[in-house]
């Protein structure tokens, strides 16, 4: 449409230049006919003129005073379509009638006559059959695009309708749902985006299992020394036991394993929280571990395992809470006893700018599959599901809370002694100033 109403602007410009410039020559010419000529013959002399210039048609008219003008004119124009006395004043008039274009400029001859020069033209016939070509492309681009949007807004918006659909429903409480697999294909941001809510279904999934098994152990871990220490408790109201300081040994070894549990779970809770106390400073770990380690042995002799410690000779300093970092390396030492046959051994070092302790044992070892989650509250290991890691099953949990919240790292592999290993790294610190 902009080409064709810019083919016309431009015909009528040259239209307007074209019968100026004739105009002016006509201003020193006197056309005169020859009296044997008729009109036809006029006619047919100004439409050779007109091939000449390239236009369709020319006409001459002479403007007598207030009288009609007399003269021949182009097909397809009257009289009636001039402004003869904006043309008497020697300006340029044009307009336009249909297809057909024209253009008008009066002149004063040089024997004195007022004459007007018409010329018509049309804008390039070529310009139609390409416009309608050009129409018909257009429209067919418009369909072929609306039909690759089509298609294209399909493979969009399903993959988003099956992600909401998915979201909802796992929102409603159904972990059971996902998105199919294929829904939306490649790596792309939609395909991201399923494999997201597809991992976060599993995860949740996995969570909710969690809780509910986190609930079914500390249920039987409480229930279990209640148990006993009820029984006890009615065997001595009834007088069934006459040993009464073995039952009150159980019933005080009961007591403190209730004491335990609890403790963890409420050191559980309160290093979920922000306001969590540490009282850190500048720590010898040589002596800490040395000392810890120390304490440990009688329980490490009631199991007949061998507790031994590698401790470096360079003194290594680390900023933490000495009280925090022991009962991590209780815990640490604690399980891997549980778990080993005979030994077990910590070793502190110095490495890679930064202070090293490791806890490993000879026992049956961690599978490749459960290591990233061995630091899960109450994971049991699938490869190893008779293998529990502690009594509360919290104790993995608490060390790398613990550890992390002073700002260390702990990792799990296995050991050079067959069974599993504990890595706790902190940043070093500079001795502290006497």
């Amino acid at each position: 449409v902009l080409t064709a109403v810019n083919a016309r602007a431009d015909t009528e410009a040259d239209l307007r230049e074209t019968v100026e410039s004739l105009s002016e020559l006509l201003t020193e010419l006197t056309i005169v006919p020859d009296a044997s000529e008729t009109s036809r013959d006029i006619r047919a002399r100004l439409q050779t003129l007109a091939d000449s210039l390239s236009v369709d048609g020319i006409g001459l008219l002479v403007l007598r005073r207030n009288r009609d003008p007399i003269g021949s004119l182009p097909d397809g124009l009257t009289v009636e379509d001039l402004d003869t006395d904006l043309l008497r004043a020697g300006e340029t008039q044009s307009n336009r009638d249909g297809d057909l274009l024209w253009a008008a400029r009066g002149y004063v001859s040089r024997n004195g006559t007022r004459q007007l020069v018409v010329m018509t033209d049309e804008p390039d016939p070529l310009l139609m059959p390409s416009f309608r070509w050009f129409l018909l492309a257009s429209l067919a681009t418009i369909v072929v695009a609306a039909l690759v949007a089509g298609r294209l807004s399909r493979s969009l918006t399903g993959p988003i309708r099956a992600s909401r659909d998915v979201a909802r429903r796992i929102a409603a409480g159904d972990l059971d749902a996902r998105i199919p697999d294929g829904t939306a294909a490649g790596r792309d941001e939609v395909g991201e985006l399923v494999a997201s809510i597809n991992s976060m279904a599993d995860n949740l999934q996995r969570s909710n299992a969690l809780e509910r098994q986190f609930l079914m152990s500390v249920s039987h871990d409480l229930r279990t020394p209640l148990t006993s220490i009820k029984g006890f408790a009615e065997a001595l109201t009834d007088g069934a036991i006459v040993d009464h300081q073995q039952a009150g040994r159980v019933i005080e070894t009961e007591a403190d394993r209730l004491e335990r549990l609890v403790g963890d779970l409420l050191l559980l809770a309160r290093l979920e929280s922000t306001d969590f106390p540490l009282d850190r400073r500048t720590v010898a770990l040589n002596d800490l571990v040395d000392a810890t380690v120390t304490g440990l042995q009688h329980e490490a002799r009631e199991r007949e395992v061998t507790l031994t410690t590698r401790i470096a000779d360079t003194p290594l300093w680390a900023d933490l809470d000495p009280d925090r970092f022991g009962q991590i390396i209780g815990n640490l030492v604690g399980n891997a006893m549980r778990f080993a046959d005979r030994e077990v051994v910590v070793t502190l070092w110095s490495a890679e700018g930064g202070a090293h302790l490791s806890v490993g044992d000879d026992g049956p070892g961690i599978a490749e599959a459960d290591l990233p989650h061995v630091f899960e509250r109450l994971y049991v290991a699938e490869h190893s599901p008779a293998v529990q890691e502690s009594g509360s099953g919290l104790g993995l949990a608490i060390v790398r809370d613990l550890t992390e919240a002073m700002g260390g790292s702990v990792t799990a592999r296995r050991s050079s002694l067959g069974g599993a290993e504990f890595v706790i790294s902190f940043a070093p610190a500079p001795p502290p100033t006497p």
